[in-house]
């Protein structure tokens, strides 16, 4: 279900507003696509346990989501989204100044500062992001206050990414700083500053719904059934169940070249092969909810392809080959990741004379006849022989 499609949480992190600041977009959960508990990493990172996981839902509880955002990096398909933040824009919005400070809307409003919902959000794919847009130092404002934060505090997870941000880059990479306060020399900040920063994240979450026509509403009375939007609903559905690259991984993959990775070293980056027992049937590439991995069949092939960049390692391809053929490694060496779409498997296809089934033209024989007609022939010869003896 989709939680709080136009919500956010109306005090930056306060819980209990009965509004969802958490959207989600089920068509890419990889427990639905999949059909199995294959992944719980949201219900980890939230604090408040909002979050329920089944095979037919992903469910956001407004009652309880505090509106930190934990969840959206830890997604490994993009499935929750955090009303009101963006990835790509909060990198742009920061590009080609050396220094900035970034802090959460909790613990206030800083001049100068960027805010966002939680600094649980900023893992380092986020930060060397920045990096790569020039940012040469991070200082993040506002963890004095984690202690106390509804949202479990974010030093565990910025521990976590200066960590990451060490084994790709050595020392070139960012320096991130915590700072304990949240004004330039640790001072709390004042309570009109908060709000004007609440108000400003507000409006921009809201939009949507002040652009709404009253008059396009009515009542509803004596009206018929929207046929045309009931389908326009269905291919919205469909739309959104399609592979797109994950937000959090798409700013890291678009700025790799120009990162200082250490050379030979992993580069945040995965990689997969197949083997040769592969069957063709392509289902990997079908519920691949990032499009690293496609499939492709018709003129006389069928194949399956991989590009690192949107790989966020998510397992799902592992987890659903029914034969096992399908295996990940972490790649390294930035030339690894940015290698591009490369073809896994091919198999050359042709078309049973009996059955009109494709087969895979190393199964077949001179004639082109599918293994299972084949042996459906053979038998027919054994009982007529035995018949005839």
């Amino acid at each position: 279900m989709m939680a709080g499609e136009n919500g956010i949480g109306l005090d930056g992190i306060a819980g209990g507003t009965g509004v969802a600041a958490i959207s989600v977009s089920e068509g890419h959960c990889i427990n639905l696509r999949g059909r199995q508990e294959a992944c719980d990493l949201c219900q980890r990172a939230c604090p408040a346990r909002a979050i329920t996981l089944t095979l037919d839902e992903v469910s956001v509880d407004p009652a309880l989501c505090v509106g930190c955002g934990a969840c959206v990096p830890a997604c490994p398909a993009g499935a929750l989204v955090r009303d009101g933040f963006d990835p790509e824009d909060f990198v742009a919005s920061l590009a080609g100044d050396p220094v900035v400070r970034i802090g959460c809307v909790q613990a206030a409003a800083v001049e100068g500062a960027r805010s966002v919902p939680c600094l649980r959000m900023l893992d380092a794919r986020i930060l060397a992001a920045l990096l790569a847009e020039g940012v040469r130092r991070i200082e993040l404002a506002g963890t004095g206050s984690c202690a106390d934060c509804p949202s479990g505090g974010a030093r565990r997870d910025l521990a976590a990414a200066r960590r990451r941000l060490k084994t790709w880059f050595g020392e070139n990479g960012p320096e991130v700083v915590l700072v304990d306060g949240a004004g330039p020399d640790g001072e709390a900040g004042n309570a009109p500053a908060r709000a004007a920063e609440r108000r400003r994240l507000l409006k921009g979450a809201f939009s949507s719904l002040l652009d709404v026509d009253p008059a396009a509403v009515g009542n509803g009375a004596g009206a018929l059934p929207d046929f045309d939007a009931m389908i326009e609903d269905a291919d919205d559905a469909l739309q959104e169940a399609r592979a797109r690259p994950v937000p959090c991984q798409q700013v890291l993959a678009s700025r790799r070249r120009a990162l200082p990775f250490r050379e030979g070293g992993p580069v945040g980056a995965t990689g997969r092969a197949i083997a040769e027992s592969c069957t063709g049937c392509l289902v990997c590439a079908d519920l691949c909810p990032t499009g690293a991995l496609r499939g492709e069949t018709g003129t006389g092939r069928t194949l399956v392809s991989f590009d690192p960049a949107p790989c966020t390692n998510c397992t799902l391809c592992l987890k659903v080959c029914p034969v096992g053929a399908i295996s990940g490694h972490a790649l390294r060496g930035v030339e690894a990741a940015l290698a591009g779409r490369q073809v896994l498997f091919l198999r050359r296809d042709r078309i049973c004379s009996i059955c009109g089934n494709v087969f895979g033209e190393e199964s077949g024989t001179e004639q082109a006849i599918c293994p299972p007609c084949r042996n459906e022939s053979e038998m027919d010869d054994d009982w007529r022989e035995m018949l005839s003896g």
